[in-house]
């Protein structure tokens, strides 16, 4: 049984209170979506019975309002488009293909000061701060909740599986931290398999290094 130490439990509080944030602002996006998911409804039930040519003029009006409606969210998805040429052979095309496939920023919450930003591939999370932060692995709760707990929880639940024969083959999670007198360069984690785990590490990273950034005496009057 794991016991929980009070700065743990703390901590884990104040991710609540932070995720339940996240939630409430994204509630009004929610709602402008639905709200132009109608629209768009009404307009395919009174276009129904016009020429395909005037119809496809009505659509295109209307995916240009809803361009200029949407809003960006905290953590912001960046699909990198990848452009290759035509190989014949397979095991070309295979190698030209970059590791990375998808970047994210992680922002904090209160003035969207970018913290970080997420590099993801279907095995690996790589998570780079900005050039201008400074994080010191030192900083809580960067070592005690982000590692201890998250990272080397989820290490536990892969080895539990593995013993229960319940994910044959597959390797438990696993982590390095790039640092350079102390500061944090990079954050690579191997084998997180699953897209809750995904999510999970990404909203849990956000929080944590804006918490560190609030700890950090370096940043003057920036935090």
């Amino acid at each position: 049984m794991l016991n929980y130490s009070e700065e743990d439990i703390k901590n884990a509080a104040d991710l609540r209170d932070w995720v339940l944030k996240q939630l409430s602002d994204k509630q009004e996006e929610i709602d402008r979506l639905k709200r132009l998911l109608l629209l768009i409804d009404n307009l395919l039930k009174q276009e129904s019975f016009k020429p395909a040519s005037k119809l496809q003029r009505s659509i295109n009006n209307t995916e240009s309002s809803i361009t200029n409606e949407r809003q960006e969210p905290v953590l912001r998805n960046k699909s990198t488009v990848k452009t290759e040429s035509k190989k014949h052979n397979l095991n070309s095309l295979n190698e030209n293909v970059s590791t990375f496939t998808e970047t994210r920023e992680l922002k904090r919450l209160k003035d969207n000061l970018l913290l970080a930003k997420v590099n993801i591939s279907s095995q690996t999370i790589e998570i780079v701060p900005e050039n201008d932060l400074s994080f010191s692995i030192d900083t809580p709760p960067f070592k005690s909740f982000f590692i201890k707990r998250i990272l080397e929880g989820m290490i536990t639940q892969d080895r539990d599986k593995n013993r229960q024969k319940q994910a044959l083959n597959n390797d438990p999670l696993n982590y390095s931290i790039d640092e350079h007198e102390g500061r944090i360069k990079k954050i690579v984690i191997n084998n997180y398999r699953e897209k809750e785990r995904l999510t999970d590490i990404i909203n849990t990273s956000a929080w944590v290094l804006t918490r560190m950034l609030e700890k950090e005496n370096t940043f003057g009057n920036r935090t």
